[in-house]
Order: structure tokens, then C-alpha cells, then sequence
């Protein structure tokens, strides 16, 4: 049935940048909620390792930008992590996505190999892994866990309107790919032009976008029959 229907025809996948960071703090609780309240079908939300390999949900290394006080992920332990900021862990992500029937997009900026154990153990135990997808701007993180887990859907992000998308996917097994064009134009849409959907859908990639909040854009992305628009303003999509 999905083969029958026009991509501008299929409802396009609403997921909450950071949460529903427009109205809650980036990558908390509260920003989740707001998601749930606000319609997203999954959130996108950060993931670091800590210097014990927990895995949690920022997207800075530094704590000062979104906490306002010192310290570094990568250097600090879960339980000194948590003595100083009140950092999500990724346990703690799964069971409120569970409670609140949200997918789980993970944009996953740092990934040890002990962490990454830890990450696949938490969905396995919650049967979770057909409601997350595993992106990162990193090519090598997500060519290697299609490799540990080729059951795990993948997305590459990047951020040049001149990389060949397929090329990308190929290389690193990636399901999805998800241009970062947002500052590029006033009209970003516009750069994804008939040649690149047609080579992207040709090959089964899903497209997911940028994080857009500009009405105008959010229409256009419609239409073209994207597989899912991240934005800080769940409403709006």
C-alpha cells in the first residue's frame, strides 16, 4: 500500500528537535512531555558517554551553555554528572518515550564502545529497537553499528547540498538520509530538487530534515513527501 501512495500524499513524520525545545528546556523531561502534548510522533534528543560510559542526553560536551555551571561530560561520572546538573540518562529516556508512546530519534555525538553496550542492552531489555532510530553526524559510528546491529535503523546527517546522499548511504548502510540545510537558504526546500528525491527514493533512503520552525518551509517540505521534518515547534508540523 505505502508503494501506491504519492510521497506528497503520505503524512509526513513530526519529530520534536531536542524535545519541544522551543517551549522547555533543550533535551529534558519537560521538553519530552511538551512533544507528546504538542503531537511529535518521536523526539530527537543528543547522546554523550560519560567518563564511566553511561549513556546521557545533552548535547554539549560542556555543561555551562544549557545548565550554567562547569564541568564536562566526558569527564565526569554519571553519579558526579548528576550531582551537578540534572542530566537525563538514556534508561530514563526509553521509559518516559515508552509511557508517552514516543519513537526516539538519537542524534549521537559521542558513543564508546562500552556505552554503546550499555545503549543496546536498555533497548533490547524495553523491545524498543523498532521505535528508535540510531543518526549521527559521524560516519563511522553509523557504519558501525549497522555492523553490530543490522536490525537497527540508521540516519546520516550532514550538512553540504553537494554530497552525493546515496554515496553517503551506501558507505555507511545508512537507512536514512538527513541533510542539515536549514541556514543555507531562506527557502532551504528548494535545494532538494527533483534529481534528488527521485535518486534517494529510487534506493529506499527515507529523507529526514532539518529542525525548521518557518511556516512557509514546513509546507514546502510537505509537499515534496519527506519522511519526517525535525523542529523545535511540534505544533507547526
Amino acid at each position: 500500500l505505502d508503494r501506491t501512495i504519492p510521497h506528497h500524499a503520505r503524512r509526513v513524520l513530526c519529530i520534536a528537535h531536542r524535545g519541544a525545545s522551543a517551549v522547555a528546556p533543550e533535551n529534558s523531561a519537560e521538553a519530552i512531555q511538551k512533544a507528546a502534548e504538542l503531537g511529535a510522533d518521536l523526539v530527537e534528543v543528543d547522546l554523550r558517554s560519560t567518563a564511566d560510559d553511561a549513556p546521557v542526553i545533552a548535547h554539549d560536551d560542556s555543561l555551562k551553555r544549557v545548565y550554567g555551571v562547569d564541568g564536562l561530560i566526558s569527564e565526569l561520572s554519571l553519579a558526579e554528572l548528576q550531582a551537578r546538573a540534572p542530566v537525563m540518562t538514556f534508561a530514563d529516556l526509553v521509559a518516559q518515550c515508552l509511557a508517552l508512546q514516543l519513537g526516539i530519534y538519537l542524534d549521537i555525538k559521542t558513543l564508546s564502545v562500552a556505552a554503546a553496550q550499555r545503549l543496546f542492552a536498555t533497548v533490547d531489555a524495553h523491545r524498543f529497537g523498532a521505535f528508535v532510530v540510531f543518526a549521527s553526524f559521524r560516519p563511522d559510528v553509523i557504519a558501525e553499528i549497522k555492523a553490530a546491529r543490522p536490525d537497527f535503523e540508521t540516519s546520516i546527517l550532514y550538512g553540504s547540498t553537494h554530497i552525493d546522499p546515496v554515496a553517503l548511504a551506501r558507505a555507511t548502510r545508512a537507512d536514512y538520509v538527513h541533510p542539515c540545510w536549514e541556514s543555507h537558504s531562506d527557502q532551504p526546500h528548494t535545494l532538494m530538487t527533483e534529481a534528488w528525491l527521485d535518486a534517494a527514493r529510487s534506493t529506499g533512503l527515507g529523507i529526514i530534515t532539518w529542525h525548521e520552525e518557518r511556516p512557509p518551509v514546513i509546507a514546502g517540505l510537505k509537499r515534496l513527501g519527506v519522511t519526517g521534518i525535525c523542529t523545535d515547534m511540534p505544533n507547526l508540523v
